[in-house]
């Protein structure tokens, strides 16, 4: 028989909380990064195009690695992503559009920054073998989402009105259909798209 866990209320609260704040904090983040490069508020990139390049298929062994664990550095994590963020510019149409592979990663870390306040702000409600739990499904989940590496492009779905008052355009990945390939190929073509298009971003 598989063993089973009981967690008291008001770590499942605290849980639901954190998913709750990490959404929203999501969304917020991508709607300021599109504001910055200015997107026209009058047009949404919708044509489906494909990754500019062919990707190669890599052989990846999963490792044990306390370095993306949940009380890891931000500045770990933060390295995952290129320059741009996942952002990037499709040289074909020129149109603004979000990696999903990047947007699984952004989404993986909130949720650990989340997890892992709601985990420090109820200590006694843990044992050693829920937070090393906890840390093993994070360093799994990020290097597995590097091996499947998604190729989706996300355009911008809807308008958002940021607390500032102005109105951009917002990627969220709802209603997207995903083909479900080397991440640091894909990685470094979107250093060199962030290079070519740099001037886009301003200072980012």
């Amino acid at each position: 028989m598989a063993p089973t866990v009981t967690l008291p209320l008001s770590v499942v609260v605290w849980a639901i909380a954190a998913l709750v704040v990490s959404l929203l904090a999501h969304i917020t983040s991508l709607s300021l990064s599109l504001s910055e490069v200015v997107l026209p508020t009058n047009s949404l990139a919708k044509d489906s195009l494909e990754f500019p390049i062919p990707v190669n298929q890599v052989a990846f062994t999963t490792v044990k690695s306390e370095r993306f664990g949940l009380y890891s550095n931000d500045s770990d994590w933060d390295s995952i992503l290129p320059h741009g963020a996942g952002f990037m510019i499709h040289p074909k149409n020129g149109q603004h559009y979000l990696l999903a592979h990047y947007h699984q990663l952004h989404c993986l870390s909130s949720l650990r920054k989340y997890l892992r306040m709601a985990m420090i702000q109820n200590v006694t409600q843990f044992t050693p073998m829920d937070v090393g739990h906890v840390s093993h499904c994070m360093i799994y989940l990020r290097q597995l989402t590097l091996c499947n590496v998604d190729l989706t492009l996300e355009p911008p779905s809807h308008k958002q009105t940021t607390p500032d008052g102005r109105v951009v355009n917002t990627v969220t990945g709802v209603g997207i259909t995903h083909r479900c390939r080397d991440w640091s190929q894909v990685w470094h073509y979107m250093e060199d798209n962030f290079s070519k298009y740099k001037n886009f971003y301003g200072d980012m």
